[in-house]
């Protein structure tokens, strides 16, 4: 999400480090609202990473048993609208009104999109987490039968 920020922005030809400095502001004031790279916008680059990580870690707990399907891509999807909602138009308008002024509302819509269309791809993510089962690696790990089951003496035809 933060890599398309960068990348939307350069495409409209303006400086990459616009949103970053602008969630900067919230930490080091509106001095932080610069073009450039400065110290401040690594806040303003590790303050979204560290809200996005933790909105992710609580989304696969709530959602850990979920088959990937279109319904889930949907409500995932819809999940990203929400959490753009709850974070730039609730928390940040409490927190830091500079940055519900300046944001550039369809890019930040559009990243958090993409961001719940990444969160459906969980399920198959956690999937490739799971050990393989255990292959019988020697004699003793072969079932074995049951010496009663079987008759002494009698010959098998």
């Amino acid at each position: 999400m933060i890599g398309y920020w960068l990348l939307a922005e350069i495409l409209q030809r303006h400086s990459p480090w616009i949103v970053p400095n602008l969630l900067a502001t919230t930490f080091f004031g509106e001095g932080a609202y610069r073009a450039g790279f400065m110290h401040s916008t690594w806040a303003g680059l590790a303050a979204p990473l560290v809200v996005y990580s933790i909105t992710g870690i609580v989304f696969a707990l709530a959602v850990r048993e979920q088959r990937r399907s279109w319904a889930f891509l949907l409500v995932t999807t819809i999940a990203g609208l929400v959490f753009d909602w709850l974070i730039f138009g609730v928390a940040l308008r409490r927190i830091n009104p500079l940055v519900q002024l300046y944001s550039p509302d369809r890019l930040i819509a559009v990243s958090h999109l993409l961001y719940g269309a990444a969160l459906s791809t969980y399920p198959r993510f956690a999937a490739k987490l799971l050990p393989p089962p255990p292959i019988p690696n020697s004699c003793w790990d072969l079932p074995r039968s049951n010496a009663s089951d079987q008759q002494v003496g009698r010959s098998i035809p």
